[in-house]
């Protein structure tokens, strides 16, 4: 084959390789939460996976490869990440330029992921759905462990399937980026029959009949995996409106107070069960104000009270001197406003919005595990925490039972209908896979939804409707054993970069039909 650029069969099918990203981009969006449609995610990429297995090799051919995976994932991730732009009509116009910024980033890597694949399937050897999963994935795990502060764990090739749990049970052993892996093979598998499906009728059942294994197998783990309770919680939302969050300080404290204490269901008789359970959770900065200074007696003292009225310790967002004044962070209080509260602050903070390169930043310390002292211990995830895997696995190794993830996503779902945005629900959806892949319950309390609870096996339950003020009880349990995620972490993300090295030392003659 020469290296000139040529119309490809691939090209004909899809309309070139360009177009077949924009298919791909779409498929994409179509599969994302909160779709109906999870499983589009099997296949969304095949159009664009073909048109590059057909492209020429050479110069030329990584070109034209670049250039569709630049397209695609300018198509993609503009939609996926359309609630940036969404809430700049409230938060700040500023919030539009960092979306286009965030999307021509990640539309680069996808044209390098797009490159790398097209490179492997002209290895001699490399089958498309290798050459897939090692381009496509490599570069997702690129994107979510090697960027540093910059890291984008937002919106995995594999996220849509936390609507199927019985699909990511495998998440327990290599993670959520192991599953990507499997989706893109997958996607490769799908591509390569596209042309002639007649031809490949075999290839097509036995993809099929692998989906179907893997489907069954996990539904069987969830019904079997042995579990233990680890606390009771009450999670409590306070539903404060946005532009009362966002308005003056001290008015936005003082509402916030009344609101909490609206909330909050009345103390139990005496000799009754603790009505908190083992413990309350409020939500991410529930109290805009610095909670461990020495002018925070007054607003201590409330949270003490709560704590009493409760019977049981009080989980708070609020802001925490520690390392730096005004660090957003998590306080466990307890009844005595002048004790020591533990404190947890956060410590991934938002590329654009928390930390800006060269310039200022939101102060922020370490996270820590915060023990009970009825024995459990927590682990917080504050905010966008829940979405990479690192953090909560940092916490689990310290010894934390059960994650909570405090949010505020007010400026993602609150009124008017017209500012809600898909993020809602792609949020809530990364913690579905940190509790898979820790084997840990998990514990997630929103300003105004989502408020729910969900199980080691990715089972979700909704504890208080979205968009209103409520509270409810949930109990979070855990497997007996750790997983095998929990020890070893993003092993497959690093055997996927260092054999997509190692092939691309071989040989680059292209084989007769890569497909």
């Amino acid at each position: 084959m020469t290296a000139s650029l040529r119309p490809a069969p691939g090209s004909r099918f899809f309309g070139g390789p360009e177009r077949a990203g924009v298919a791909s981009g779409l498929l994409l969006v179509a599969a994302a939460p909160p779709s109906p449609l999870p499983l589009l995610s099997l296949g969304a990429l095949a159009p664009l996976l073909l048109a590059l297995s057909r492209l020429p090799t050479g110069p030329q051919g990584r070109q034209r490869a670049l250039r569709a995976g630049v397209v695609h994932g300018f198509v993609a991730w503009g939609l996926l990440l359309l609630w940036m732009p969404q809430a700049s009509v409230r938060v700040g116009v500023w919030l539009a330029a960092g979306w286009l910024a965030v999307v021509s980033t990640l539309a680069l890597l996808s044209g390098l992921a797009a490159v790398i694949v097209h490179h492997l399937a002209g290895r001699r050897g490399v089958g498309l759905p290798l050459a897939a999963a090692l381009g496509w994935g490599g570069v997702e795990w690129i994107r979510t462990a090697w960027l540093g502060p910059l890291d984008f764990p937002w919106m995995s090739l594999a996220l849509p399937l936390a609507g199927v749990p019985e699909l990511i049970q495998g998440a327990a052993w290599v993670g959520e980026i192991g599953v990507s892996l499997a989706v893109a093979a997958a996607n490769g598998a799908l591509a390569g029959a596209l042309p002639d499906p007649r031809r490949h009728r075999r290839r097509l059942a036995l993809l099929g009949g692998a989906v179907a294994v893997v489907f069954a197998a996990g539904a069987v783990r969830m019904s079997r995996a042995p579990t233990e309770r680890v606390v009771r919680a009450r999670l409590v939302q306070p539903a404060v409106p946005l532009a009362v969050k966002r308005g003056d300080p001290a008015l936005a404290l003082e509402a916030s107070i009344r609101a909490i204490d609206a909330v909050l269901p009345p103390p139990g008789p005496p000799m009754a069960p603790a009505v908190g359970g083992d413990l309350v959770v409020l939500p991410e900065t529930a109290l805009p104000t610095v909670l461990d200074g020495p002018e925070a007696g007054e607003v201590r003292a409330q949270v003490a009270a709560w704590a009493r009225r409760m019977g049981a310790p009080v989980l708070v967002g609020a802001w925490a001197d520690g390392p730096g004044r005004g660090a957003n962070a998590v306080v466990l209080a307890d009844r005595d406003p002048e004790g020591a509260w533990p404190v947890s602050w956060k410590h991934r903070l938002v590329p654009g919005v928390e930390w800006i390169p060269g310039g200022a930043s939101v102060a922020r310390g370490d996270p820590r595990v915060l023990p009970l002292a009825s024995g459990p211990t927590l682990g917080p995830l504050i905010c966008i925490e829940s979405a990479g895997p690192e953090p909560a696995r940092a916490l689990v190794r310290a010894g934390a039972e059960v994650l909570v993830n405090v949010t505020n996503d007010n400026w993602l779902g609150e009124r008017p209908w017209w500012t809600r945005s898909a993020a809602w629900h792609q949020h809530p959806a990364h913690l579905v896979f940190r509790a898979v892949e820790l084997g840990v319950g998990a514990l997630r309390v929103g300003n105004n939804g989502s408020t729910e609870v969900v199980d080691p096996v990715g089972r979700r339950e909704r504890v208080v409707a979205p968009r209103v003020a409520g509270h409810g009880v949930a109990d979070a349990v855990r497997l007996v054993e750790p997983t095998a995620f929990t020890r070893l972490g993003p092993i497959a993300g690093v055997v996927a970069v260092a054999l997509a090295l190692l092939l691309s030392l071989l040989p680059a003659a292209r084989t007769v039909d890569p497909a």
